[in-house]
């Protein structure tokens, strides 16, 4: 059972990855640190500072990448989940007109039956005017989200974002055509 949540640990480790991926800790690092720090009871980025690994700025960086990896993955899930509403017409409920005209685009290009998206996949860049840039590969290209918004104060989770939580009024939706891991048929 203690191996099952090591491993569970690990490979929800996207710290551990993020980390990894910039060259700061090696795997055998990781391996060991996420084993320990998990039979302590301490968290992975503190035990790593801790036993000297990983420096304080290194950590903060990482944290950084790892807080906006979390709000692409979800700001991608609030804006495209009610596509498949829109794509199958199954749903009788009516989505926000702004919403529609924003997806519009996305509309006239498939069906829900075509549509595939891995929200962590997506990239976001936070512009100094608060203005964000998503991009989102998908099965259609990769989308570009320009001149989202997030109208929370920053005290909500990410997981708990919801299109309430995003202003579309000046937002624009990009689609170019691109070879993904998604659909391999794509050229």
């Amino acid at each position: 059972m203690a191996e099952d949540k090591w491993k569970g640990a690990y490979h929800n480790s996207r710290l551990g990855q993020i980390l990894m991926k910039k060259g700061y800790i090696s795997r055998q690092q990781l391996d060991e640190a996420i084993h320990i720090s998990a039979s302590h009871h301490q968290r992975l980025g503190e035990f790593l500072v801790e036993h000297r690994m990983l420096s304080r700025w290194q950590l903060r960086r990482a944290l950084s990448r790892q807080s906006q990896l979390r709000l692409s993955a979800s700001l991608s899930m609030a804006l495209l989940t009610p596509v498949y509403k829109l794509l199958s017409q199954e749903s009788a409920e009516s989505v926000d007109g702004t919403l529609e005209a924003l997806l519009k685009p996305l509309l006239l290009t498939g069906s829900v039956a075509t549509f595939e998206f891995d929200p962590d996949l997506s990239t976001i860049e936070i512009k100094h005017n608060g203005l964000i840039r998503l991009r989102i590969p998908s099965s259609f290209g990769e989308l570009n989200f320009d001149g989202l918004r997030l109208t929370t104060d920053g005290t909500k989770n990410h997981q708990e974002l919801s299109l309430v939580d995003i202003e579309l009024a000046d937002a624009r939706l990009f689609i170019r055509t691109i070879h993904n891991n998604l659909d391999p048929a794509l050229p």
